[in-house]
């Protein structure tokens, strides 16, 4: 997305003053998570969560919407979850972006919404997730053509410690945090279903249930250089 395309959105913009950056972020972060299946396998053959529903929300408080954007998420999974996503097609990022239909069939393992508020009007977004070379990539595209936005949001999955065994940086383009100088896209809602199974292998696997609990983690780091961390539980059976 090079700008957004909305004459009124444009005109609003060009009427207010450029905000400043609040010192620090004053709202709240909030996440959560599900999965429809929540019985446990083992290491050697974990079983498929079936789908895994994380939802990631920002409540900013009063003045600060628009102020700030979100500029990455990542996002911790407990020790016991584990991803197959090198046993799956997968399609690059520039594909991605180009023309996803052209995209292997198997490498889109889920899709979602997300919503951001943005010179006084609600954006509402469709979210795509392809799975990206290597089985450590994910891409979100996202997509709202009447505010002319097509982009995607790169997700890199890496190895986690204690509680939690991996972790998703999901980085935003800076031109989606900002879309226009001195204005920001503050980020309320995003919501990501992923799942699936190929030859076998589940896209998110259980491997194990530690005291019948599964233990989720967001750190996001917003533009004024501050963050914050929430987490959440979901439970398991062996």
């Amino acid at each position: 997305m090079k700008k957004f395309t909305l004459a009124a959105v444009i005109a609003a913009v060009g009427a207010l003053a450029v905000a400043g950056i609040a010192s620090a972020i004053q709202g709240q972060q909030a996440i959560s998570a599900k999965v429809t299946n929540n019985k446990a396998g083992t290491k050697s053959k974990p079983k498929s969560v079936g789908i895994l529903t994380v939802t990631t929300t920002t409540t900013p408080a009063a003045g600060e919407e628009g102020k700030f954007a979100t500029k990455t998420a990542v996002i911790f999974f407990d020790k016991n979850i584990v991803f197959g996503g090198s046993k799956f097609r997968s399609c690059s990022a520039s594909q991605v972006v180009a023309d996803d239909s052209k995209c292997p069939a198997g490498s889109k393992v889920g899709s979602g919404t997300s919503v951001a508020r943005f010179a006084g009007q609600t954006v509402a977004l469709k979210v795509k997730a392809y799975n990206g070379p290597g089985g450590t990539k994910l891409s979100l595209l996202v997509d709202n053509q009447q505010f002319g936005i097509h982009a995607a949001l790169a997700g890199t999955l890496s190895n986690a410690t204690g509680a939690y065994g991996k972790k998703l940086t999901v980085t935003i383009p800076a031109n989606l945090q900002s879309p226009l100088p001195g204005q920001f896209a503050t980020l309320t809602q995003f919501i990501t279903k992923v799942g699936g199974t190929s030859k076998g292998t589940p896209y998110v696997g259980l491997k194990g249930c530690s005291g019948g609990k599964l233990k989720f983690k967001g750190t996001f780091n917003y533009t004024d250089g501050t963050s914050k961390t929430a987490t959440t539980t979901v439970n398991c059976r062996k």
